[in-house]
């Protein structure tokens, strides 16, 4: 398994695609792991070198027990390009991972090619906040009354449609039984989200000027629609596409939708 040490921590990755293609780092959300890039790899790998891995605190890299911040996590990606001798790439992020990308993007702008930013937002007072009730389901952890598998259900209802949790039951099980081979430690999901709270990044969005796609489902309730519609009129000069019957987590739900627009737009990049 391959893991390199990054600063004080070990992180978990993976690389796909030929070493010679273009560089595209996959970042993933809260308390997720690389597994859940399945749906892109597959469609990515011929066209670019893919980079995935597990975040501080998930998976199967180091979870250490202290506070962190976006910051951090932007510095254990660029380490991790480091490492793997990558000087710039297509850096995508999805939910938290899209707060870590426009980080990258913002410290350290030479490093991009291009920005992809997929069911999130820029934070601070400004932002479209999670209700209270979507926030209760994505939180749920195992307790004496619920199971480790009503908790991973509760979460799933939360980041996916029902048509699509109905309609995908075997696909619900396999992502099930993924999700609890490695499952993050409260404290670190903790760490994880009190990062996510601290997260600011709206006036400095507006100093990003490489190319910048912006992807939303028009039924996200975990960071509600309105927020790439923001993100869009922050960063100068993005694309939004909003997917219609998506909720949070396109990348799986509408995966073909999500890696179509996502290659076109970096092969339109790559081509100047």
């Amino acid at each position: 398994m391959p893991y390199e040490p990054v600063g004080e921590i070990d992180i978990y990755y993976e690389t796909h695609g030929p070493p010679e293609a273009p560089p595209l780092v996959l970042i993933g959300g809260w308390a997720s792991y690389s597994w859940t890039w399945f749906r892109q790899i597959p469609a990515f790998r011929n066209r670019y070198r893919c980079v995935v891995f597990d975040n501080r605190g998930a998976g199967r890299s180091s979870k250490p027990d202290y506070p962190y911040s976006i910051e951090m996590f932007a510095e254990d990606v660029v380490g991790l390009m480091d490492a793997l001798d990558i000087d710039r790439a297509h850096i995508l992020g999805i939910s938290m991972g899209g707060l870590i990308a426009q980080q990258i993007a913002i410290s350290y702008p030479k490093r991009v090619r291009s920005l992809i930013l997929v069911s999130t937002h820029f934070g601070g007072p400004n932002h479209v906040p999670i209700d209270d009730k979507t926030k209760a389901l994505l939180i749920a952890i195992p307790t004496e009354t619920i199971s480790r598998a009503q908790a991973t259900e509760m979460r799933f209802r939360a980041i996916f449609s029902s048509q699509f949790l109905q309609e995908s039951k075997s696909l619900i099980e396999s992502m099930e039984t993924w999700a609890n081979q490695h499952p993050a430690p409260l404290y670190a999901q903790v760490h994880q989200s009190s990062a996510v709270g601290e997260f600011n990044s709206e006036s400095e969005l507006r100093n990003v000027t490489v190319p910048t796609l912006i992807l939303h489902g028009d039924s996200d309730s975990a960071v509600p629609t309105r927020n790439g519609e923001l993100l869009a009129r922050t960063i100068p000069k993005s694309k939004l596409i909003i997917l219609e019957n998506a909720s949070h987590f396109i990348t799986i739900e509408k995966y073909e939708e999500v890696n179509n627009a996502v290659m076109e737009f970096i092969d339109s990049v790559e081509k100047g």
